[in-house]
């Protein structure tokens, strides 16, 4: 029997002492080329996407924030002429670009449900007369596309990168901050203009390094706290990736399923986020399980789903890091649908259906983890408060079962929630670690053969409701690869 090593008075009640998280907790982000694909056009928007992007707000209770940009927003050139969203030859292009958007890419902005907020990645990588043209063409299009539906905007994404690639070797902090102060300056301009209405409070995400480990640092960028430059910086935005698609060693099991791993990923974030010259609030920009758009058989599989949730919950007890934004690419492995041609709802979408159900109406929530006296690295559990109560529990058996393989393990797990109480579970499940379909939340399934809509599927368990002992512990199992949320009635 698994117990929880915390005292009863600590897992019942706990003192609000951490700040508050932002709401939509488990968000997106999209690739810049890709995102009409995802979206759609706010006159006809991709059905399936719709339903899929409703699904994780009606969880969360607020809509998803969506950033939209990546490695292909700091590409992707404005061309006039296109009749097209995007396209892959840029004939009026410098050589750099090798993607281009036109006028119609900005109607995709209102293509996913109301309610989800936006904010919008400007080119600085071509930083040439093509991407100045670009900046000076796309601020008007895009600012009254997103008006009354904007979070924030981002210049530039992932600078660091830019480093013996699309700049000289020597390329170093100080002249990035030159530029993004250039670029800024230039788009408020053409802001206030295009949109008197959005230029009176200008928000960015900055400075959207590729990870804590980037050679550009937050305080080498912007050595001078309160200074003009950062005055406007409303999110401290870095990513995270575990690893590298191709990367050798790379596990299903020691990689994506061990707490381990995650939390190692995560303190990264935590450390460097003290050392931010800054005064905003910290967010994981864009983020996925493996870099290069994932790997097929780690970052598509069932395995895949129970890293999203593990990541998703543990980011969010840190107190520090308060939103996330699972990244998007069209025909990228770790995707969590596949949004055109033959429709899929992919393994790790269920990972975050799981997240929003645990992290609902996130910023009035203060999530803690629980520590296990089992296997520290395979079993992971955690508690959410709302004004200090116990209101939800999440355990998760990280051990790697592959479908198949044998009689399916499982662990049986005591938690202490007070007597009289009853809770309803929630599992997040499927025949093994490996599977890539046949995945269920709470016994449904949401996949293109009901558009993205909840459907039921008789053989799995759903809403069980689990009623505390006289003791106040709640008994129940967890099998091997799976997770379970419980909710107090």
């Amino acid at each position: 029997m698994v117990k929880y090593s915390v005292p009863a008075s600590i897992l019942l009640s706990q003192s609000l002492v951490a700040a508050s998280l932002y709401d939509s907790y488990v968000s997106l982000s999209f690739e810049l080329i890709g995102f009409p694909t995802f979206a759609g056009t706010k006159s006809s928007p991709n059905a399936f996407s719709h339903n899929l992007m409703q699904n994780l707000a009606d969880l969360q209770g607020s809509g998803v924030v969506v950033r939209v940009g990546g490695n292909s927003g700091d590409r992707a050139i404005y061309d006039s002429t296109l009749t097209t969203s995007t396209a892959s030859s840029c004939p009026h292009a410098d050589p750099g670009a090798w993607q281009c958007i036109g006028k119609s890419f900005f109607e995709s902005y209102g293509g996913f449900p109301a309610g989800t907020r936006y904010s919008h990645q400007f080119n600085v990588g071509a930083y040439n007369s093509s991407g100045w043209a670009t900046l000076k063409s796309t601020v008007p299009l895009a600012c009254k596309a997103l008006e009354g539906q904007l979070e924030f905007w981002e210049v530039g994404n992932e600078p660091d990168l830019y480093i013996g690639s699309r700049r000289p070797s020597s390329y170093n902090a100080a002249n990035y901050a030159a530029e993004w102060v250039n670029t800024t300056q230039h788009f408020e301009s053409y802001l206030k203009t295009a949109c008197p209405s959005l230029g009176g409070s200008i928000k960015y995400i900055a400075p959207s390094l590729s990870s804590p480990g980037a050679k550009l640092k937050i305080n080498a960028i912007f050595p001078d706290e309160g200074s003009a430059a950062t005055s406007k910086i409303s999110q401290v935005s870095v990513h995270n990736y575990m690893n590298g698609a191709t990367s050798p060693g790379v596990t299903l099991q020691n990689t994506l399923m061990s707490h381990t791993a995650v939390v190692n990923s995560i303190t990264n974030h935590v450390n460097y986020a003290k050392t931010s010259t800054i005064s905003a609030d910290y967010i994981i920009g864009e983020h996925n399980s493996l870099y290069g758009g994932g790997a097929s058989g780690l970052s598509d599989v069932f395995g895949a789903a129970l890293w999203a949730m593990e990541f998703s919950l543990y980011a969010a007890s840190t107190g520090v890091i308060k939103r996330i934004h699972f990244h998007q690419s069209v025909g990228s492995p770790y995707a969590a649908w596949v949004p055109s041609g033959t429709l899929n709802t992919n393994a790790p979408y269920y990972g975050k259906l799981a997240a929003s159900t645990f992290l609902a109406n996130s910023s009035t929530i203060e999530v803690q983890t629980l520590a296990l006296n089992k296997d520290a690295d395979k079993d992971s559990g955690y508690a959410a408060y709302i004004n200090g109560e116990l209101s939800r529990v999440a355990v998760l058996n990280l051990r790697q079962y592959n479908s198949g393989s044998g009689t399916r393990p499982s662990q049986n797990y005591t938690v202490q929630v007070g007597a009289g109480t009853s809770w309803t579970s929630q599992r997040l499940t499927a025949a093994g670690a490996t599977d890539k379909s046949g995945v269920t939340f709470n016994g449904f399934s949401y996949d293109a053969n009901s558009n993205g809509l909840a459907q039921r599927v008789t053989s799995q368990e759903s809403s069980k409701v689990y009623q505390a002992d006289s003791n106040g512990n709640i008994n129940f199992s967890v099998q091997n690869t799976e997770a379970i949320v419980l909710v107090k009635n």
